[in-house]
């Protein structure tokens, strides 16, 4: 399989795309322009402000063609401030793509940003709880978090300071707060769960 990996300078796209070798998938950077050829499902990645990323994607005409394989359901999965790119509007400032209701608070934690391995609780049922027989470990980087309005495309949640959403799904659709291709074993795991069972 192929996956394009969205490039607009914000991302980890060079550990993306050794991860992405390593479970047997071609990888490709989108810079501009339209969904390359051949792509089987995307990768948004993202590291930084809500605003910021947004303004980048328009910029670098990657915002309309995003927005069209949304609609054609091509799999999407978000990364840390990929996620928090499908919701409406951050407290920061900035709005997101709006593909999901809802905002993204800054948590409400003690010390921020929240920074090292955390567990997530697997919401039973989706795609991806039958890939871990216990709360998998993660690598989080961030200070916020995402609020849904609706309480059904929360897939997994984490304990920090406050219980967030750190894992996200709806249809084709889906975000990890998380960085996958920092976590290891786990995070592979996440990511073959995922093809499996929202790619496949």
């Amino acid at each position: 399989m192929q996956v394009a990996i969205v490039d607009y300078a914000m991302g980890n796209l060079g550990s993306l795309a050794a991860m992405a070798a390593r479970i047997g998938h071609t990888a490709v950077l989108w810079r501009q322009g339209g969904l390359p050829p051949g792509t089987d499902w995307v990768i948004l990645p993202g590291v930084g402000s809500l605003l910021n990323a947004v303004s980048e994607l328009r910029r670098r005409a990657l915002a309309g063609p995003l927005e069209q394989a949304y609609r054609d359901q091509v799999p999407i999965l978000g990364i840390c401030l990929g996620v928090q790119l499908f919701f409406e509007s951050g407290e920061e400032g900035g709005h997101g793509l709006g593909w999901l209701e809802g905002t993204v608070p800054k948590l409400a934690a003690p010390r921020t940003p929240h920074m090292g391995w955390n567990t997530v609780a697997l919401r039973p049922g989706t795609p991806l709880s039958d890939a871990f027989d216990r709360e998998p470990a993660f690598y989080f980087v961030h200070s916020y978090s995402v609020l849904p309005a609706d309480p059904t495309v929360i897939w997994g949640e984490t304990d920090y300071g406050q219980r967030f959403a750190s894992v996200i799904g709806r249809g084709a659709l889906v975000g990890a707060q998380f960085h996958p291709e920092l976590s290891g074993v786990e995070g592979r795991r996440f990511i073959e769960a995922f093809v499996r069972g929202v790619v496949a």
